[in-house]
């Protein structure tokens, strides 16, 4: 219980330490065109939340981040499982994925600014960059390893083949790395989905508001919207993760 208590001591501490240490450089910097004071950024907030364009601007930019987390988990489901079963196709896999990983969000935004529209580009970038955490992740669960191989021996014993061995075998057997591999692919749209927004600018977007703010060096916006930003992000994740939570018992109590 005592330990209880001190984790959640230290985790309301902590943003209480930050926001003191972010007062107190305010204070010696005296400069709110460069670090504003916390209470400035709130006010500003709270005058933003005001305004009907900056809910518009928030809602898109969650459908854009849904939007792309579906199609790299959709993807990622179909090409992990191919790479699984077809070593071919996994050696083949390989170098379009490692490209992927390697190569600046940046560099990828810039070139999807010349094929797309400003208000698609942040959803093709962050389902591309986010598509290797899936795949990979689908394809470790759905590896034919020796545990995957003796439950699917043991299952065609008792004429468990074709779709059924796939549905009450490797499908609840790959899950766990499914689920997790969801749960760091959406965080990561989130960031790339901000990062698309602020350099394709489109007419609707949280990171559209960023942008604005930061050539009008309205830094208590840029940062406004970054809390808000944040505060979204990490609600969505926590939602997320109940519902990963809540699945995976369910599964764990029909397979008991």
């Amino acid at each position: 219980m005592d330990q209880k208590r001190n984790n959640i001591f230290s985790r309301v501490l902590s943003p209480f330490l930050l926001l003191l240490i972010w007062y107190a450089v305010a204070l010696i910097m005296k400069a709110p065109l460069i670090l504003p004071y916390p209470h400035t950024v709130l006010v500003r907030l709270c005058e933003l939340a005001g305004t009907a364009l900056f809910w518009k601007s928030f809602c898109i930019t969650l459908l854009r981040v849904i939007l792309a987390f579906i199609i790299s988990v959709l993807a990622g489901f179909c090409l992990g499982l191919l790479s699984a079963d077809y070593k071919l196709f996994n050696s083949f896999l390989q170098f379009p994925l490692n490209v992927i990983r390697v190569t600046p969000i940046i560099a990828f935004i810039l070139i999807a600014l010349f094929w797309f529209k400003s208000g698609t580009v942040p959803v093709v970038i962050a389902t591309v960059m986010s598509l290797p955490v899936m795949v990979t992740a689908c394809e470790k669960g759905f590896e034919r390893n020796a545990e995957n191989i003796e439950k699917l021996f043991k299952a065609n014993s008792y004429g468990f083949t074709g779709f059924y061995a796939f549905r009450y075998i490797r499908f609840p057997s790959a899950l766990p790395a499914i689920l997790s591999g969801a749960e760091s692919s959406f965080g990561l749209c989130w960031k790339v989905v901000a990062a698309g927004e602020v350099l394709s600018v489109p007419r609707f977007a949280a990171g559209t508001l960023m942008q604005k703010a930061q050539v009008h060096l309205d830094t208590a916006d840029v940062l406004a919207v970054t809390a808000v930003l944040v505060i979204v992000s990490s609600l969505c994740q926590w939602f997320l993760k109940i519902l990963i939570n809540k699945f995976s018992s369910k599964k764990g109590e029909k397979a008991l």
